[in-house]
């Protein structure tokens, strides 16, 4: 896994505070779930994996960066990003504090595909490992986290249909129509994974 060095783009801050989204509990709860899962690995500077839910045509709500998942929602821990100027790296932000790393993983996904509501993603090296059994497409090449060749490789490969990738030496991520949906996604290959270890073991 690279080393994490922090965001690799600018934040304009348009204010402290954005209005409550009911969803984000339930994004909260997802958060939780995949870090007790071992998902998203949890570090002293917060956790390797990002959630997302799309809150509007061009705004999206995120983990922030650094976030280490609770049982118990704190509003602060979420960022709006009401807009992304590509050209010059910047996103436009309300929250208190900067959107995870991957903001452009994420962004760019929703711009691309409209019909995409939620995002997960996180890491795991035995789905890495057998995702040749799983049928897990993975990106062709390894790129660096948090850049716009990161989400072009995703996208790349997402045309196909697919909702589920894996990116290159990079971990998954999981898409959906809702936040249940994706999170429900990630628990699907899970699973998958559990009956392709428990076949091998017996064989």
């Amino acid at each position: 896994m690279e080393i994490y060095t922090g965001v690799k783009f600018k934040c304009l801050r348009c204010g402290g505070t954005f209005p409550f989204d009911e969803r984000l509990a339930q994004l909260n709860t997802w958060a939780f779930i995949l870090a007790g899962l071992g998902l998203t690995p949890v570090h002293p500077g917060g956790a390797y994996g990002n959630q997302s839910f799309r809150s509007g045509d061009t705004s999206i709500i995120i983990t922030k960066s650094g976030m280490i998942p609770a049982i118990d929602l704190v509003a602060e821990n979420y960022v709006l990003i009401e807009g992304f100027d590509q050209q010059d790296g910047i996103f436009y932000v309300k929250g208190v504090s900067d959107p995870s790393s991957e903001s452009i993983l994420h962004y760019a996904i929703y711009k691309e595909f409209l019909d995409i509501g939620a995002i997960m993603h996180g890491h795991s090296r035995l789905l890495e490992q057998y995702a040749m059994d799983l049928a897990i497409p993975v990106t062709r090449t390894f790129q660096p986290y948090g850049t716009s060749a990161l989400a072009e490789s995703a996208i790349e490969l997402m045309r196909s249909g697919t909702g589920f990738i894996l990116l290159k030496e990079h971990g998954f991520v999981a898409t959906g129509r809702d936040i249940d949906a994706a999170g429900n996604l990630v628990l699907d290959y899970c699973a998958r994974l559990i009956a392709v270890l428990q076949k091998k073991k017996i064989t």
